[in-house]
């Protein structure tokens, strides 16, 4: 009997050629990651998406006093790395840079939170945001975009148009390349960099990790086998899917997987990275499928051993470094 890692491979490679993924991690990257993926979930408090789905529809129902209670305590500054420094350029933008900089100008990434539009903050990101700034030797600056239910779709959508306009006037200032502006972020923070760069034009590229791409029910096989004791659980999701779309699940620039092919050939390069446990794995591996036959110029890395939530929760540490270093390379 083949083991599972064999057998993964195996069915990888059966892939039309369009699908399969440009690099896996190695088979030794694979049986680290899905250990530490196996304690992670063991970690993970039980019961606790079922009290953030809760608390999401108790916003969407006008009472957001368990949602912020849920915000205040996920928002705590993490340890980052050295040879970085932090700065707050505006009220609801953080930059990452380099300590040493060199003569250059520096590639920028803006980078997108995750949390299903309804949580999350700058903090929630910044030990990425941090590590890719020193990898990459580049500018990265996280945005505090506002949140639903409060705040549903289009306005977290505008905060980060405007946000990619403010860099592209000031970037230079802190030695960033105003023409070599990405985007990038984590599940929603990635359907929004998607979104973005749809909606915006001058993108130099696009980096979604693991990203929300369709925000209906719409079974799939990860769908189903993925849906509860996970990092992103069916109730959850679509808790978050309702906050922010309200109505408007069906509109391109919200399910993203929706956009027709004359919208998906304005992407630029796209660099998209999923992972393999992970309710969102079916909808991304489609997207990236249609948006290379649509001419979108696509890396597609897949950890077939992780799940959700590795950018922005600890514990998934091999994950979290990979991912940091196909940024890197990708900037």
């Amino acid at each position: 009997m083949l083991n599972p890692l064999t057998l993964l491979t195996a069915m990888l490679c059966a892939w039309p050629f369009s699908l399969r993924a440009q690099t896996l991690p190695s088979r030794s990257e694979q049986r680290q990651m899905q250990q530490e993926e196996q304690t992670f979930l063991r970690n993970m408090k039980p019961g606790l998406q079922h009290t953030q789905m809760l608390a999401v529809r108790a916003g969407i129902a006008g009472d957001c006093a368990p949602l912020e209670a849920i915000r205040k305590s996920r928002n705590t500054a993490p340890t980052l790395p050295e040879g970085v420094t932090i700065s707050d350029i505006t009220p609801t933008l953080r930059l990452f840079c380099p300590t040493k900089q060199g003569r250059e100008a520096m590639p920028v990434l803006l980078y997108l939170h995750g949390g299903g539009w309804c949580f999350g903050s700058i903090n929630s990101c910044a030990r990425f945001c941090a590590s890719v700034a020193k990898e990459a030797q580049c500018c990265v600056v996280a945005l505090n975009y506002r949140l639903s239910p409060e705040h549903p779709y289009p306005t977290p959508l505008t905060d980060c148009q405007e946000a990619f306009a403010f860099l592209k006037q000031h970037a230079q200032e802190w030695g960033g390349d105003t023409a070599r502006i990405s985007i990038g972020g984590d599940s929603a923070g990635g359907n929004l960099a998607i979104a973005t760069a749809l909606s915006t034009s001058g993108v130099r590229s696009v980096i979604p990790v693991y990203p929300v791409i369709k925000l209906f029910t719409e079974p799939s096989p990860s769908w189903t086998t993925y849906a509860q004791g996970y990092g992103d659980d069916a109730e959850l999701l679509e808790a978050f899917n309702e906050a922010y779309a309200r109505g408007q699940d069906h509109s391109p620039l919200v399910s993203v997987g929706l956009a027709p092919d004359s919208l998906l050939k304005r992407l630029p390069p796209m660099l998209f990275i999923s992972a393999g446990h992970d309710i969102l794995y079916d909808q991304g591996r489609d997207f990236v499928s249609r948006a290379k036959r649509a001419g979108v110029s696509t890396v597609y890395h897949l950890f077939p051993t992780a799940t959700h939530l590795f950018i922005t929760v600890s514990g998934q540490p091999t994950a979290f470094n990979r991912a940091v270093r196909l940024v890197a390379k990708f900037l």
